[in-house]
């Protein structure tokens, strides 16, 4: 109990965009409840919002190694997180040089990912197994040592029966 009255707390703060708050009482609901993957997935989010992406991840990690039905809930949520950095990164070189063409083609690279990735996310959900593995083989051409990626169409060949296929990806 005493750990869900932090997380009311923190959704409360977190609503107000006083993410630092939040932070800090998902925190206290970790500690006292330290084995609830919901918990993990918000104060992920929050420290998204504080920019604090290495530490998001690890907690987005955290809340899917406890509970694996948040892979689905939460699979958007660490996907962008492995985009959104460079994608933001590049967005920013293009605003303070607008003429920066190897920004321009790395941010025209990572829009590409991230439509992949949006398709992918969809097709999972309609249980496309093949048309997720079309998209992570196109994601992966850009982004080849992206993990998420090769889990993502190692799990999709493993339900599409591939079984060798996914050992090796995987």
């Amino acid at each position: 109990r005493e750990a869900e009255s932090f997380k009311e707390q923190g959704n409360a703060y977190y609503a107000k965009k006083d993410y630092n708050e939040a932070y800090n009482y998902y925190t206290k609901a970790i500690d006292t409840c330290p084995n609830n993957a919901s918990y993990y997935g918000n104060r992920a989010a929050t420290l998204m919002m504080l920019g604090r992406f290495r530490e998001a991840l690890g907690d987005a990690q955290q809340s899917v190694r406890l509970d694996d039905s948040f892979v689905r809930v939460r699979g958007k949520f660490i996907l962008l997180i492995h985009v959104s950095i460079p994608f933001r990164c590049f967005q920013r070189v293009l605003e303070l040089d607008h003429k920066n063409t190897q920004a321009q083609q790395e941010l025209k690279n990572a829009s590409t990912v991230l439509e992949y990735e949006k398709i992918a996310e969809v097709d999972f959900e309609k249980r496309d197994f093949r048309k997720v593995v079309f998209c992570m083989d196109r994601a992966l051409e850009f982004a080849p040592a992206c993990h998420r990626f090769k889990i993502l169409k190692a799990e999709c060949l493993a339900l599409l029966g591939r079984y060798p296929e996914a050992q090796s990806v995987a």
